[in-house]
């Protein structure tokens, strides 16, 4: 038997997101690297993925509707137990991207825990693809699997993916991207970004005093609202450490294709658009684009700094390999992927068993450097 009791909502969690750049133009002006603009987030809730302590519920699933109830009880914490199952069942599991470096320990360990468990797994590779995670659906729903768990990254197959386990009546749990109809599970994104921001924000303060400072980010729409609060998190611990800054030094970019190779070139145009960006600040959704803008600033001489989101192999890999001032890469926040399974087959259990669990639970995250990776990474 293996416990654990995670919180899934902490003290300011979750949603908290700012109107960047919502001050006047004369607000700006007046405002000065020497006496920054006091900074205030604002509260914004109702995003699936992302909800507030008080939005959360717990669910139970109705096996003979197909759909998840409320039930009564709080739905704050989420006890992890993964005792051996009385009765076995087929598990589904659609990856999000099989070759992706954060997807990786997650198969691993679902692979492990349905083995150690006694479940049948089934499987399909949703490519990063949304016909692909639609096909894939298809593809396991009609094995008739007892429970799904739905790592498609593409939010915009989400409804698509679902009605599809909907009208099978399987539960399911997803992975990082709200899914109608499912369990969340993943990122607590907007304080994984706050995190990442406001360890930025202290280099920013130590090594330039905060002093002409510019926000770089990469964005992917695609994947979701809740994820993209990784972003405005980022932003918000920045401006908690060097002040409000002004709404034309905040940029995203698009970064889709979810490569380095992408980021080194999405970042580079960015930067020679902007010569005048003299310190930069930069986060984004993964450690993958991370390693790419890292790298952008080393081959073009510029003065930034990039934390990634994950500490997967490419981020332990990236933080590991030298001191930030000589690579760019500054740390990244710890998801522990490899704890992913733990929680998602959990959620099976406890569902398959007829328990309720909270409609949404969260990882809890640490930022790591190059001087503290290694005791969690060796």
């Amino acid at each position: 038997m293996k416990k654990f009791k995670v919180n899934v909502s902490i003290a300011l969690a979750i949603t908290l997101i700012v109107l960047t750049g919502c001050s006047s133009s004369s607000t700006n002006e007046e405002a000065s690297s020497e006496s920054p603009a006091i900074f205030s987030p604002v509260l914004k809730g109702g995003v699936p993925g992302a909800l507030l302590s008080e939005e959360l519920k717990l669910w139970n699933y109705d096996f003979t509707t197909g759909v998840y109830v409320p039930a009564e009880g709080d739905a704050t914490s989420y006890t992890l137990d993964l005792t051996k199952p009385e009765k076995t069942f087929t598990l589904a599991f659609m990856d999000g991207w099989a070759a992706n470096p954060f997807a990786i320990p997650i198969r691993k360990s679902i692979e492990k825990l349905s083995k150690d468990l006694g479940l049948k797994l089934i499987y399909c590779d949703a490519e990063f693809k949304p016909e692909k995670a639609i096909s894939c659906a298809e593809t396991l729903a009609s094995q008739k699997p007892g429970f799904a768990i739905v790592g498609n990254w593409q939010g915009g197959a989400a409804s698509a993916v679902m009605a599809i386990f909907d009208k099978a009546k399987i539960p399911a749990d997803s992975i990082d991207v709200s899914h109608p109809n499912a369990v969340f599970f993943g990122a607590n994104n907007y304080i994984s970004g706050v995190i990442a921001g406001k360890a930025a924000g202290d280099y920013a303060m130590a090594q330039w005093e905060c002093k002409d400072v510019w926000i770089f980010m990469g964005e992917n729409l695609e994947e979701g609202e809740a994820a993209d609060f990784r972003l405005g998190g980022f932003a918000d611990g920045v401006q908690e450490v060097c002040g409000a800054l002004p709404a034309d030094r905040i940029n995203r970019e698009r970064m889709s294709a979810g490569t380095s190779d992408q980021a080194i070139t999405v970042t580079t145009d960015w930067l020679t658009a902007h010569p005048e960006a003299t310190h930069i600040l930069s986060g984004t959704i993964d450690d993958e684009r991370a390693s790419g803008i890292a790298k952008a600033f080393v081959a073009t001489k510029r003065d930034g700094m990039v934390v990634g989101q994950g500490c997967d192999t490419v981020g332990i890999a990236n933080v590991k390999a030298a001191p930030a001032a000589k690579n760019r890469f500054l740390g990244c926040v710890a998801y522990f992927p490899e704890k992913y399974g733990e929680f998602l087959i959990s959620i099976a259990l406890h569902i398959m068993a007829g328990k309720a669990v909270p409609n949404e639970v969260h990882m809890e995250h640490i930022f790591l450097d190059n001087g503290t990776i290694s005791k969690y990474y060796k």
